[in-house]
């Protein structure tokens, strides 16, 4: 689990060097603590990233879930931390976490020099999840799971498919996932744009494009605000209007920046 916040040297700009640690230290610390209540490992910290990881040193069985449940609690979190900095006029930004998450091998251990080791994770799933946090930036969305990762989590979550994406330095597409909520506390607005959403992707994965503007349409009736839909609406008008266009259309997108 990658962990990043949005705008981060923007913040950075607007305040102390001498304030910007006492918020990052608020900030880090309510984040930790949920990462390790779900029973997480914390890799490091770079600047205000967290590194972090389900399954190791203690086995655990469903660290999918558990890194879900953290990611999902970590932005609950944020929304409490926001109250008490940017609402009270603390920071002169809310904070804003982008999170990805992947499951696969990975090797986990001891790594370094003999005068200086850190207990770490290596290995090519290990960079698909830093990838998928910043993949977050093209959708905007929040928190971003690889199809590995969704399919062993068995449905606790709401949750929508987007993009099968191929991401800076990895060949293999990806099927991403967007986890919006845990499904026995989503609202009804978040069930119903889930649903719709995944018939209008249903469509535009079968090339009927007119047909997923109109189902992407319908999303954005349910919830204007979402950005995911805003994105496939440009698309699929681009698609429409742009026969030539559709014909070659690849709906694998390549990624071009981390």
């Amino acid at each position: 689990l990658f962990t990043d916040i949005k705008s981060f040297s923007t913040l950075s700009e607007k305040i102390s060097p001498e304030h910007l640690v006492s918020v990052l230290n608020i900030y880090l610390t309510r984040m930790s603590d949920i990462i390790l209540e779900e029973k997480g490992t914390i890799d490091k910290y770079i600047g205000d990233a967290i590194v972090s990881f389900f399954g190791a040193p203690l086995d655990l069985q469903d660290h999918a879930t558990h890194s879900c449940y953290a990611a999902l609690r970590m932005k609950e979190a944020e929304e409490e931390i926001n109250a008490t900095l940017f609402e009270t006029g603390k920071i002169p930004m809310p904070i804003k976490t982008r999170i990805g998450i992947n499951t696969g091998e990975m090797v986990v251990g001891n790594m370094g020099t003999e005068k200086k080791m850190n207990y770490t994770i290596m290995g090519n799933d290990v960079n698909l999840a830093a990838r998928l946090e910043g993949v977050n930036k093209k959708y905007g969305t929040w928190i971003l799971v690889s199809e590995s990762t969704w399919n062993e989590t068995q449905g606790t979550f709401l949750g929508r498919r987007l993009d099968r994406v191929r991401v800076v330095g990895i060949n293999t597409p990806v099927q991403l996932y967007n986890v919006m909520a845990v499904k026995t506390e989503a609202s009804e607005v978040m069930l119903q744009l889930c649903n719709q959403f995944e018939k209008a992707i249903s469509l535009y994965r079968e090339r009927k494009y007119k047909e997923a503007l109109e189902a992407f349409k319908e999303c954005q009736k349910i919830d204007a605000s979402d950005e995911p839909t805003k994105l496939y609406i440009e698309r699929m008008q681009e698609l429409v209007s742009n026969p030539e266009l559709a014909a070659t259309h690849d709906d694998i997108v390549n990624m071009t920046s981390k």
